[in-house]
């Protein structure tokens, strides 16, 4: 059986071959985009998808074996896409929380109150750097999403990202000390 123009190009792939990737790209990237487009309804967001499946097919193709090329691609934006949707079920906002934990005529010792600080600074210098840095400049220094997002040369959903990623973090490390400490204005 004679090979397909596909699996002619994913071979070149995994030998890194940039111009057969180029093509690749060429014959594909348009579809990945609609297709994602389709399912999610946000040009930047489908954007990114199709640029996460490219660059991981890159990435991995020499370790991967791929017969069906097309359908690889497609059904890895079919996951990514999922995963989006999944994160954004999940999605709580900093606005959306409800900080009734601890009341506002609550006093809390100088002493407590510094541990705590400690601690989330603590867990704030045990992030990924990227992820440290934007959570730095939005929460702790005002730094707006679009800003952060220039600043950076990241799109805005990466920031976003990155943002929801820390708060998962800490939130997981310090559970009611996190609370606590957002109320004293980290």
């Amino acid at each position: 059986m004679k090979p397909s123009g596909d699996e002619i190009l994913y071979k070149r792939i995994k030998k890194a071959d940039h111009q057969a990737f180029d093509l690749l790209f060429q014959n594909y990237w348009k579809r990945l985009f609609q297709y994602a487009y389709k399912l999610l309804q946000d040009q930047q967001q489908a954007e990114d998808v199709v640029q996460e499946v490219l660059v991981q097919l890159w990435e991995n193709a020499p370790q991967r074996d791929i017969s069906n090329l097309s359908g690889y691609l497609f059904r890895s934006v079919k996951y990514q896409v999922a995963l989006i949707i999944k994160g954004e079920k999940w999605k709580v906002g900093w606005e959306d929380l409800e900080l009734e934990v601890v009341e506002e005529s609550v006093e809390m010792e100088q002493v407590v109150k510094e541990a705590l600080f400690q601690r989330l600074d603590h867990s704030i210098d045990n992030l990924p750097e990227k992820c440290k840095a934007v959570f730095q400049l939005h929460k702790k220094e005002g730094v707006s999403v679009k800003d952060i997002a220039a600043s950076l040369n990241l799109s805005q959903r990466t920031v976003e990202n990155q943002i929801h990623k820390a708060m998962k973090v800490l939130r997981s490390e310090l559970g009611l000390f996190f609370f606590i400490m957002l109320t004293f204005g980290y």
